[in-house]
């Protein structure tokens, strides 16, 4: 079982990010957690410390502006302060869900650039470093939606299956010379302030399909320590994406025309 000192976790100040970095505190891990929102972030340090004696390192930035990438970066590969595991986690999604046609374009390409220019960006960062120290790890977030038709979300679905091809051929890649990718694709998820993303309640769907997002980081977090290349929380995602290999894929997109044209 892999162990980690240090993290950087990105999207930090909500959601998945937040559990993830308070998953990481509560196991020993020192964490810098990256959002926009620095008055979230600093709270949230605040608990760290309190509840755990955490070590946490608030970094304000935002993803989709060139500079604060660099500063981000800049932290990442810092030699004096080494970075075990980077954690990206910030991602946008489709708010409100919409035919590609009739999103903003530039909506579309911000997309393109938080949940696949910066991930991709902090990752090749991360493995400069790692790959020569012979030690990390990286845990990318991503979503069931990478490997599915998504109407009504094409640009995150397409951002998310980069993300998780990316993740499973740099675990190809790197983990030889004791470096670890591992990417988690969780389904829905209850985000905790401000309920599911995305407008996803629109849907009704039963309630055997939300996740908790605690939960979710703590399967996430065990992958990585684990080294496993692929986490898919939730017995019912697990039989999804395996139903959705064996099945004709025009079968597949049928269906999901179906749900998402509710």
């Amino acid at each position: 079982m892999v162990t980690y000192t240090s993290a950087l976790v990105t999207g930090a100040s909500s959601g998945i990010g937040q559990s993830l970095a308070r998953c990481l505190a509560a196991q020993g891990t020192g964490v810098v957690v990256v959002a926009r929102r620095g008055d979230r972030l600093e709270r949230l340090a605040e608990e760290l410390r309190g509840r755990f004696g955490a070590s946490v390192e608030v970094l304000a930035a935002d993803l989709c502006v060139p500079e604060d990438l660099a500063t981000v970066t800049k932290r990442l590969v810092d030699p004096d302060r080494p970075i075990d595991l980077l954690v990206n986690n910030a991602g946008a999604g489709s708010r409100p869900p919409r035919p590609l046609a009739d999103q903003p374009l530039d909506h579309e390409l911000g997309k393109v650039e938080l949940n696949v220019l910066a991930p991709l960006r902090l990752t090749h960062a991360a493995l400069s470093v790692m790959i020569p120290r012979r030690h990390g790890g990286i845990l990318n977030v991503s979503s069931i939606a990478g490997f599915l038709p998504q109407p009504q979300g094409a640009t995150y679905a397409a951002t998310k299956a980069f993300l998780t091809s990316m993740t499973e051929t740099v675990y190809c890649e790197a983990r030889k010379s004791g470096v670890h990718a591992t990417v988690v694709c969780p389904g829905f998820v209850r985000r905790g302030e401000g309920g599911a993303d995305g407008g996803m309640r629109r849907l009704r769907l039963p309630e055997s399909v939300w996740l908790d997002r605690d939960e979710v980081a703590r399967e996430a977090i065990r992958a990585v320590r684990a080294g496993k290349p692929v986490c898919i929380p939730g017995w019912q995602y697990r039989t999804a994406i395996t139903l959705s290999r064996v099945l004709p894929r025009a079968l597949s997109r049928r269906g999901f025309e179906r749900l998402w044209g509710r």
